[in-house]
């Protein structure tokens, strides 16, 4: 696949359409391999459930969108850990604010899954069982790597031996996240070191030093 930047005046790529060396759009995203993950298993039991596609794309969409907030996460958690020049937090709020923005997208696609009727979706539920969205290592993850405390999370299915059975793999992703400083923690490292910053406010007599650095946590 070409740069799409460069065009040519009659606004193909400069480089031959279909060059052997080149990559199509298909490849470079590997849609045969995403757009083929779709099973349903209603039409696998002979009883193909229309809504249970839907179910499924809108649950992939998410997982995906998990999947870059976490990247996101953890590049500014990777600055956060080094020396902190300040003019990187730019940088951070840039991707601070991609993340808020997917997050957005992730509420706004609720109202799709609402389209779908509690019977609709009761017409293959039977398909998922045990399978809910507690199960979801990414959202897991997300809740540990941002920092947000147990007692604010939902008390159901906190018993991660219980909700990932023997996917002992999950469990220790999981259990690595909890000890790692989490987005939070390292925010407030980094507030604490603020010249001048008192709990009652701000001391001027202390010296302020526009060039000190995070140290490295």
């Amino acid at each position: 696949m070409s740069c799409p930047v460069r065009r040519t005046s009659e606004g193909q790529d400069s480089e031959q359409l279909g060059e052997e060396d080149g990559m199509l759009y298909g490849e470079y995203l590997m849609l045969d391999k995403i757009l083929g993950a779709q099973r349903l298993l209603s039409e696998q039991n002979n009883q193909s459930v229309h809504d249970e596609h839907l179910f499924i794309v809108t649950h992939q969409a998410y997982e995906l969108w998990f999947k870059q907030i976490i990247y996101e996460l953890d590049s500014i958690r990777g600055i956060f850990s080094d020396v902190l020049e300040e003019s990187q937090t730019l940088e951070i709020l840039k991707r601070l604010n991609r993340v808020v923005l997917i997050l957005k997208v992730l509420v706004d696609q609720v109202m799709i899954l609402e389209t779908m009727t509690p019977l609709d979706f009761m017409d293959f539920r039977c398909y998922l069982r045990p399978a809910s969205g507690f199960q979801s290592l990414q959202f897991r993850l997300l809740e540990n790597k941002l920092g947000v405390r147990q007692e604010n999370r939902v008390k159901y299915n906190q018993n991660y031996s219980k909700v990932f059975g023997h996917d002992s793999q999950a469990i220790s992703e999981i259990e690595k996240s909890e000890q790692q400083p989490s987005l939070t923690d390292l925010v407030q490292r980094w507030l604490e070191r603020t010249p001048g910053l008192e709990l009652e406010g701000f001391c001027k007599s202390k010296e302020l030093s526009p060039k000190k650095k995070l140290p490295r946590v």
